[in-house]
């Protein structure tokens, strides 16, 4: 008898939030069966207030994993974390990820500027200034850079680009500069390989 793949509920800002970290699970897991179930909050404010009945209702819907993924953006780091295990106390899947991306999840895809010039067919490849996960506003930044890369011929739609930018991502540089993507990286090869 074959082995069903996991369901993973994914809680995120938005569908392109939701659909990058689809690709990056298959990626890190080299598996395209992986089923993912979403929750969709439109923004950081209902997550908080609505993760404990989405994770619920992820469950009902059959997944036995569950990452809840909530922008930085310019909160701290603990007091993030602590607000969002409270609203997720008790978590009713036991095994699960609070990720927050420092200071967006866009900041993973600044790691590797390689990989924004080939999905995006760029004429160059763009100069990330800095290291990712200190750039304020990292959407507003990568869709500066991909405009000024491509000679303004290019207009970055993040619900479009963040999962095609994620599929050319180099899993290396991402690990190296980005602390916060580790976690995520670790929970998924530990959880779901």
């Amino acid at each position: 008898m074959p082995r069903r793949s996991p369901k993973v509920g994914v809680i995120a800002e938005d569908d392109s939030d939701v659909d990058s970290i689809r690709v990056l699970i298959h990626r890190l897991v080299q598996n395209e069966h992986i089923g993912i179930k979403r929750c969709v909050g439109n923004g950081c404010g209902r997550i908080k207030r609505k993760c404990h009945a989405w994770s619920e209702d992820l469950k009902r819907r059959g997944c036995s994993f569950l990452i809840l993924v909530h922008d930085l953006d310019s909160k701290q780091l603990n007091d993030l974390m602590e607000q969002i295990r409270q609203a997720l106390d008790p978590c009713p899947i036991g095994r699960h990820l609070i990720c927050i991306p420092v200071q967006e999840l866009e900041a993973w895809l600044l790691s590797d500027p390689d990989a924004i010039k080939s999905s995006m067919n760029l004429n160059r490849t763009p100069n990330v200034a800095a290291p990712p996960e200190t750039i304020n506003h990292p959407k507003e930044y990568l869709g500066e850079l991909i405009l000024r890369a491509s000679d303004g011929e290019k207009i970055y739609i993040n619900t479009r680009h963040n999962p095609k930018i994620a599929e050319a991502l180099s899993i290396t540089r991402v690990l190296a500069s980005c602390p916060s993507f580790v976690p995520f990286h670790d929970f998924v090869l530990a959880n779901l390989s």
